[in-house]
């Protein structure tokens, strides 16, 4: 399996995009032709698949998850970065994320038991902060209060 061990040296991160292996529809690590990420502005091959990740504030709020919103739930997410990435067996968008030669470094898999599950996915939900998100000052102020 290759891995881009060299976004994982210190020093060698130049801006904050990452492959997480959520796609590989041709084996060589692209994406969707739609939404290739970073590659999208600049044409660099190795640049397919490279997204800024997310702040976790409030994430048990922001459903589905990735960029592309292919991921509905917290514990997908998890079971997505656990696998070491996805794969997709059948459909357009078919292919092994897992092993895309643009993939993260980062991005390796592990295991957890039931427990550990249940401990990450807590630790997510807790960093919801429902004062901000019921404080009617950063309400949308285009909908009429209840």
């Amino acid at each position: 399996m290759a891995y881009r061990d060299a976004d994982t040296l210190p020093g060698s991160i130049s801006y904050p995009f990452f492959n997480n292996g959520l796609y590989n529809v041709d084996g060589e690590g692209a994406y969707p032709a739609q939404d290739q990420g970073l590659f999208d502005l600049t044409f660099n091959p190795e640049h397919k698949g490279l997204f800024r990740p997310q702040g976790l504030r409030n994430i048990a709020l922001t459903a589905p998850y990735m960029h592309d919103g292919s991921i509905a739930t917290l514990r997908e997410v998890i079971e997505h970065y656990a696998a070491g990435g996805r794969l997709i067996e059948e459909g357009p968008f078919a292919g092994d994320g897992r092993v895309s030669p643009l993939k993260s470094g980062l991005v390796r898999g592990f295991s957890l038991s039931e427990q550990e599950f249940a401990d990450v996915l807590a630790f997510l939900e807790s960093l919801t902060d429902t004062s901000f998100v019921e404080n009617p000052a950063y309400a949308n102020p285009f909908e009429e209060a209840p």
